[in-house]
């Protein structure tokens, strides 16, 4: 499976998910810096990607359908290390099947996950 990494979260998580077996992408190799929210979203389309993001646009259900995509992870702003960050990414993606969000928008607590 795909995985699109926006430019907000970090950079230490692609290789946790390489080493998990993800195919990853990151903004600033795959896909330039600075691009505008929609441009994001059209490329996880395009790449049929999940799209990891600590951006609260991309939880606009009218904005951002996360229906056509293979799901949208939004990582709750907090006060957040990059290893925490890292955690309950990786932890999700281990505890929960590409079937269960598939299409959905998933938000990531430090301590709590919620599908919709």
């Amino acid at each position: 499976m795909k995985v699109l990494l926006d430019e907000n979260v970090s950079t230490g998580l692609a290789h946790t998910l390489e080493k998990m077996g993800y195919s990853v992408l990151t903004a600033g190799s795959d896909l330039p810096l600075g691009l505008d929210d929609d441009s994001v979203f059209q490329f996880a389309l395009k790449e049929d990607a999940v799209l990891v993001t600590r951006d609260h646009h991309f939880t606009n259900p009218f904005r951002f359908d996360a229906e056509k995509t293979l799901g949208i992870i939004y990582i709750h702003h907090g006060n957040l290390t990059s290893a925490q960050e890292i955690g309950i990414v990786a932890d999700f993606l281990r505890k929960h099947p590409p079937a269960e969000f598939r299409g959905k928008l998933v938000t990531l607590y430090s301590t709590a996950v919620r599908i919709r």
